[in-house]
């Protein structure tokens, strides 16, 4: 009796270490796992933006058309225009997301079509990018979060027939002259077709500005001790920022010549704890995300 209850003892144990072990190995596998599927979000978007920009077409032709619109999302950060739970979940709401509007030579336009029987010959789309907290699963509508919500990323790319149509010549791309025309509303924006990524929780874009030899950067939104605008857009006749939405615009001088880009991805551990108390929304990042940054040169123009 005495040898099998120290057999039974020696069993126990080994099997508490056994199961120890591979609880162990399972969170790093699951750890892992999340930040390679948070890596593949980044690398999606990353590369997407900086196409984009790479591929952006502006026109210094004296007009007051509008070529770039980079804002503060008015759903988010508290502004009174829009849905404002559309930013994320109590106590845990995005709190850096702008909205972007440019024109660009996109690669996949015409649904990556180039040359074929749907490319009339159009080589400049209309783009916009941005980042909400709302599902497309539960078909919920554009201004509602939804039942199984994710910070996701949209990219919404208008085709060159469209663009020339509807979009260019504007002197303000989120409110174009007849409400049908404009091709950048919630729900025109907000659709599956146009998900980019998901578990995005930060994007942070900051324009850099080339005046003389002197290089200064725009940072719309961004965090506390940073210079920050509300918006700068460029047109046929200049550029101009806002320090905050009920601001007068004011011109700026300079050149284009490059964006950065700042990117927080949350593990799918991370969104969970979004949803639910105990955490805050700084310990959250530090603790389930991962940032990504990159530089893009922009063409002159």
């Amino acid at each position: 009796m005495l040898e099998l209850l120290v057999a039974m003892s020696v069993t126990v144990i080994l099997l508490g270490m056994v199961t120890f072990m591979t609880g162990v190995s399972m969170d790093g596998y699951k750890g892992s796992r999340d930040k390679v599927l948070g890596g593949r979000q980044a690398k999606e978007a990353l590369e997407a933006i900086t196409q984009d920009f790479e591929a952006i077409v502006a026109r210094a032709d004296g007009s007051d058309n509008m070529w770039l619109y980079a804002a503060v999302e008015p759903k988010l950060n508290g502004d009174t225009v829009g849905n404002t739970t559309l930013a994320g979940p109590a106590n845990k709401k995005i709190i850096n997301a702008p909205r972007l509007i440019f024109f660009t030579a996109a690669p996949d336009r015409y649904d990556g079509d180039i040359g074929g029987d749907a490319d009339n010959g159009g080589d400049v789309s209309a783009v916009s990018y941005r980042l909400v907290y709302r599902d497309q699963i539960s078909g919920a509508a554009a201004n509602a979060v939804g039942a199984f919500p994710s910070f996701t990323l949209y990219r919404h790319l208008v085709d060159p027939d469209d663009t020339f149509t509807n979009v260019l010549g504007q002197a303000n791309l989120t409110a174009a002259v007849a409400p049908a025309a404009n091709q950048f509303t919630d729900a025109l924006d907000f659709t599956a077709e146009n998900v980019l990524a998901e578990n995005i929780y930060q994007l942070t874009i900051t324009l850099l500005i080339q005046r003389a030899n002197v290089v200064e950067r725009f940072t719309i939104g961004g965090s506390a001790g940073l210079q920050q605008y509300h918006s700068l857009v460029i047109r046929g006749n200049g550029i101009a920022t806002k320090a905050d939405a009920a601001s007068a615009e004011v011109a700026e001088e300079g050149q284009l010549v490059g964006v950065e880009i700042g990117m927080t991805v949350l593990s799918d551990r991370g969104l969970v704890m979004t949803q639910k108390g105990g955490m805050s929304r700084q310990d959250i990042i530090n603790e389930y995300g991962t940032h990504y940054t990159d530089t893009i040169s922009v063409p002159r123009f």
